[in-house]
């Protein structure tokens, strides 16, 4: 096998492959051998069909599985010698002439001068937890673990409590459909309903009814009731007044913390993991702005056609786009591209910054890192390390986890070296 590689431009690069005849005859000879065990012709025998009879009615498929062939057996030995690291799958070309073979227009990470990396200046906002912020994560608490017990006698529903009613809407009369419940769910002061509807409601009493006129607004998404008055028929069937959890000793063990003491030192470490969680996202953004500004940086145009295409699916995959025409589907896929296509070209960027770093500061992932990683993204999606483990290697997702655990460490490394000030505070 012959190898020769030519720099196309700056992110591409052609890979010449020649073979020896006996290789791709090998190939060929081979599938031949299949094609004559398994051949069903009239007139001839299973497994005796003559080679020009094969030939006659397998042509294409022997021309298009030796190509296939070619490419498999060779191709990855092939960029191993022209030290050459596709970053999308290379397109092949087969060579017509007298000797066999191929070119693969590959993409790849371009070489680039690297910004200053050590020492770069950013700000960020300091961690501060107040005990403010512990007894306002308590009260978020209590409000979750809150309890509905019903009101007893001739009590009313107000602001905080939780209702079930029963509604009829019509419209000049006519009862609507679209508009009814038997049993409508609400915490009233939510601002889930419209403040009309809402407002009717506080004071009714239990097995009350009542009619309430409410005007739907002209953007409303049912175009049916849209700017329409709608007459609702209202019964009031439960009434339950929120109660909160007393925040004592008992309330901390049953948040399985010991005490409540515990529990706000507790409270006030989970904040602080939070914030620096937070503090952290905001470093590394404005590190890759630093590294990235001013600076020309080259990128694959397959590549980024492939990431935004990825970025549309996923974000398609959250429409019901069974409702939607071919035109529709067509508009809004235009204008994802144009609103992704700025995006992922600029994550490419910082990818390739970040790549590079990581290639001169030796930075690698190793077996351990991958495995450590795969058993976080077990306990998080409550499986096993030995299922998480199989996907990612049927899938061939190790490679790209390898890679992100690499970009991670890169930006790690910057912002350990880099000079984090405390940002100004608004009135200064």
């Amino acid at each position: 096998m012959k190898v020769q590689v030519e720099a196309l431009d700056s992110v591409r690069k052609k890979v010449e492959v020649l073979l020896p005849r006996e290789t791709v005859s090998g190939i060929r000879e081979s599938i031949y051998d299949e094609i004559r065990r398994s051949a069903k012709i009239k007139g001839f025998r299973q497994g005796k069909v003559p080679r020009p009879i094969i030939t006659q009615y397998y042509k294409e498929y022997i021309e298009e599985e030796t190509r296939k062939r070619m490419l498999q057996n060779t191709m990855f030995d092939a960029l191993k010698e022209a030290n050459v690291e596709p970053i999308t799958e290379p397109v092949a070309d087969f060579l017509e002439g007298d000797e066999p073979g191929y070119t693969l227009d590959c993409e790849v990470l371009p070489e680039i001068e690297l910004p200053e990396y050590k020492g770069i200046e950013i700000e960020a906002e300091p961690i501060n937890i107040s005990d403010a912020d512990v007894e306002q994560r308590i009260e978020s608490m209590r409000q979750f673990h809150a309890s509905f017990e019903a009101k007893q006698g001739e009590a009313t529903a107000q602001k905080g409590d939780f209702v079930v009613i029963k509604y009829q809407g019509y419209r000049d009369g006519e009862a609507l459909k679209q508009i009814a419940a038997d049993g409508y769910p609400l915490e009233l002061g939510n601002a889930m309903l419209m403040p009309e509807f809402e407002n009717a409601v506080i004071g009714m009493k239990e097995g009350e009814e009542r009619d309430v006129d409410v005007t739907f607004p002209d953007d409303y998404p049912d175009k049916d009731i849209a700017s329409k008055k709608i007459l609702f028929k209202v019964t009031m069937k439960e009434i339950k007044q929120k109660v909160l959890p007393e925040v004592n000793d008992e309330f901390a063990r049953d948040m399985s913390f010991e005490n409540l003491e515990v529990m706000r030192k507790g409270v006030r470490e989970e904040l602080i993991k939070e914030k620096e969680g937070f503090r952290k996202s905001d470093l590394t953004r404005k590190a890759l702005e630093v590294l990235l500004r001013d600076r020309e940086i080259p990128v694959p145009k397959r590549f980024l056609e492939k990431r935004v295409h990825g970025m549309i699916e996923e974000a398609q995959s959250r429409y019901q786009t069974d409702r939607l025409s071919a035109e529709e589907l067509q508009s809004i896929s235009e204008r994802m591209h144009a609103d992704f296509g700025k995006r992922a070209e600029d994550r490419i960027k910082a990818e390739i910054v970040l790549a590079r770093i990581a290639e001169k500061e030796d930075i690698k992932a190793d077996d351990k890192d991958v495995e450590e990683r795969l058993k976080t993204i077990a306990e998080d999606a409550n499986k096993t390390y030995n299922e998480v483990k199989g996907i990612y290697e049927q899938y061939g997702l190790v490679a790209g986890l390898r890679d992100n655990i690499v970009e991670e460490k890169a930006i790690d490394f910057v912002l350990a070296n880099a000079v984090v000030k405390d940002a100004p505070k608004e009135n200064e």
